[in-house]
């Protein structure tokens, strides 16, 4: 099987793809199925987090804050807007707000395996 194939979604970055690419030829092939799925749960969600980007505002951020517990509100009040950027809880919340579901992209961009196995993951840490 082509590697690339195991990564479907790919990487959007192709220097991180192609880095992908590369640790899994490294290992051993026996190992690879399982870390390809994990690289592929972890491209669909970079994915949904990327699209954030041209939609975060600071009426959202305040929006956001208010939900917080008081302690972790006090801490991404001191951070502030342009640290807050980056934190995938707060891309989230926005791109929820625009009614872009997190559970409804993956599932959309995963095989009916990878979106089993997250499930079970979901599941497992809760």
């Amino acid at each position: 099987m082509n590697i690339n194939d195991l990564l479907v979604p790919r990487h959007p970055l192709p220097r991180l793809h192609e880095q992908q690419v590369q640790a899994l030829l490294q290992m051993p092939e026996t190992e690879r199925a399982e870390q390809a799925q994990l690289l592929r749960v972890g491209n669909a969600a970079y994915r949904y987090h990327q699209l954030a980007d041209s939609h975060l505002t600071e009426v959202d951020f305040h929006h956001w804050l208010a939900g917080l517990p008081p302690r972790m509100r006090q801490a991404m009040t001191a951070a502030g807007f342009a640290a807050a950027n980056s934190s995938w809880a707060f891309r989230r919340h926005v791109l929820e707000r625009r009614d872009l579901g997190y559970t409804a992209f993956m599932q959309q961009q995963l095989s009916a395996e990878d979106w089993a196995f997250l499930q079970q993951q979901d599941a497992e840490s809760a």
